[in-house]
């Protein structure tokens, strides 16, 4: 099967490159082998190589034609006025730089110049890109594909093979030509203007060996595909997601009647919501109403809230069938982009070398980050903002006591016994302060569960056996 899209390289080493064996490459038009020049010295090696950026390209068909340089050969210098207008092609739209933007004539001298001072210490990498033209004009406007290349997708291919910052420390070019048959074809050249190499030691360096690997090369082939591709195929699979994600967020917005986390009906879950919205206040600003999962102190108390907070949210998929099908759902979605990967691979001939699956796409991830945040923001605010209400609804004076009095109550004196961990039998261990205010009077000493626990025993003692009776034999059986 012919590839559709077709990507090659070559790199000219920097004259100060420390792995430079100043050797000149050069390929054999006849049999498209690679030969090389051997440079007697750095001298003969820098004149050589900027001969071929500055006044020089080396697959010249023509004395004439040969002394183009690689940014005029880029924009068409040399090109029929004939083969221009028969193939559309225009001088100032050929050559695009990082930005998106067109070199016009009077910024090739300058470009020249600086392109003369990146050689001395960093290496440029030459690439042609070729696609066919009707797998291009049936999906996207060319021009559009070039600009998508330019400011999208290169910046995305040098970020994977080791550069930092690569809009601020590279320069790159993207030409568009359009003179063969059927074939569009992309001649793409980038040097760096500063050292953007992370080496072992953590040092930033010039890259030494620019050889692309096979899974950087199919990296660039699967990104140029799916920028093709986008509106039929990859872009509805998208929006799909993004539609699920924002579904399984609305059980989690306190404005959405399916609001998860007041539905609860698991006394433990409850009891560790409680537990969270008390760890909560005791870190949360004076000055502040809500608090930001992300924005916890690195503690140990900041631990213990991140792990009782991933706790919360692991129960609650776990015990509700919704979240769990919604949760399905998002997974399911993406794996219908991961087929589409695969997909456009065997259609375009791309190999499995280096694939990448859309769990592992940096922008998938991104997605499923920010919904998880938001999911762990919910909680916690809910926590902080359920555990304030049922403190002040305690504090009121009232002759009345409700479950969340009990639950709230317990669940600190669980706490504040025993620290972060829980007991195992909590049940046995709930029944055991009941029993201890009502049978033995104790635990005076804690204020707030006295106090509700007094209101409802004065009442009546038959109330409070009744009380006793309900929350041991429902609530408990039912929770269990």
């Amino acid at each position: 099967m012919d590839s559709k899209v077709v990507f090659i390289t070559h790199p000219y080493y920097g004259i100060n490159n420390p792995d430079n064996n100043l050797r000149i490459y050069k390929k054999n038009r006849k049999t498209d082998k690679w030969y090389f020049i051997q440079c007697k010295d750095k001298k003969e090696y820098s004149r050589e190589l900027k001969k071929y950026v500055l006044g020089f390209y080396d697959y010249s068909r023509d004395e004439k034609k040969s002394h183009s340089s690689m940014i005029g050969y880029f924009m068409g210098e040399k090109k029929s006025d004939d083969i221009m207008i028969q193939n559309k092609m225009r001088r100032e739209e050929m050559a695009m730089l990082k930005d998106g933007t067109f070199i016009k004539d009077d910024m090739v001298e300058d470009m020249k110049n600086n392109w003369s001072n990146y050689l001395e210490n960093s290496n440029t990498q030459l690439a042609v890109l070729s696609l066919y033209q009707d797998y291009v004009d049936e999906n996207i406007n060319v021009k559009d594909l070039q600009k998508e290349i330019a400011t999208s997708i290169l910046p995305k291919l040098f970020k994977y093979c080791g550069y930092e910052n690569p809009k601020e420390n590279l320069e790159w070019i993207v030409s568009l030509h359009t003179d063969r048959e059927n074939n569009y074809h992309f001649h793409i050249a980038w040097v760096e203007k500063n050292k953007s190499y992370r080496y072992y030691n953590n040092k930033l360096g010039f890259k030494r060996k620019l050889k692309l690997s096979d899974s950087e090369n199919n990296f660039m082939k699967r990104q140029v595909s799916l920028a093709i591709e986008r509106n039929k195929l990859y872009r509805p699979a998208l929006i799909k997601i993004n539609e699920e994600l924002e579904h399984l967020q609305k059980y989690f917005n306190p404005k959405d009647q399916n609001f998860t986390l007041k539905n609860i009906s698991d006394l433990d879950l409850e009891e560790e919501i409680v537990r969270l919205g008390f760890l909560l206040s005791e870190v949360r600003d004076t000055n502040k109403k809500y608090i930001k999962y992300n924005s916890l102190p690195r503690n140990e108390i900041g631990k213990e809230i991140r792990e009782l907070t991933r706790d919360v949210k692991r129960k609650l998929f776990s015990s509700m069938s919704d979240l769990d099908l919604s949760k399905k759902e998002v997974n399911k979605s993406i794996e219908e982009l991961n087929n589409i990967f695969l997909d456009i691979d065997k259609r375009n001939n791309i190999s499995n070398i280096g694939f990448e699956s859309a769990f592992d796409n940096q922008m998938i991830k991104d997605k499923l980050e920010k919904a998880d945040n938001y999911i762990l923001n919910s909680i916690v605010n809910h926590a902080l903002y359920n555990y304030d209400y049922n403190k002040g609804k305690t504090n009121k004076k009232t002759d009345k006591i409700t479950l969340n009095d009990v639950i709230s109550e317990t669940a600190i004196i669980i706490y504040k016994k025993n620290g972060k961990y829980y007991p195992k039998n909590r049940k046995k261990y709930r029944l055991k302060l009941l029993e201890d205010y009502f049978i033995y009077g104790t635990y005076r000493n804690h204020d707030a569960l006295s106090n509700a626990l007094r209101r409802l025993s004065k009442n009546s003692n038959q109330a409070a056996e009744q009380f006793y009776e309900m929350l041991s034999e429902n609530e408990y059986e039912n929770n269990r």
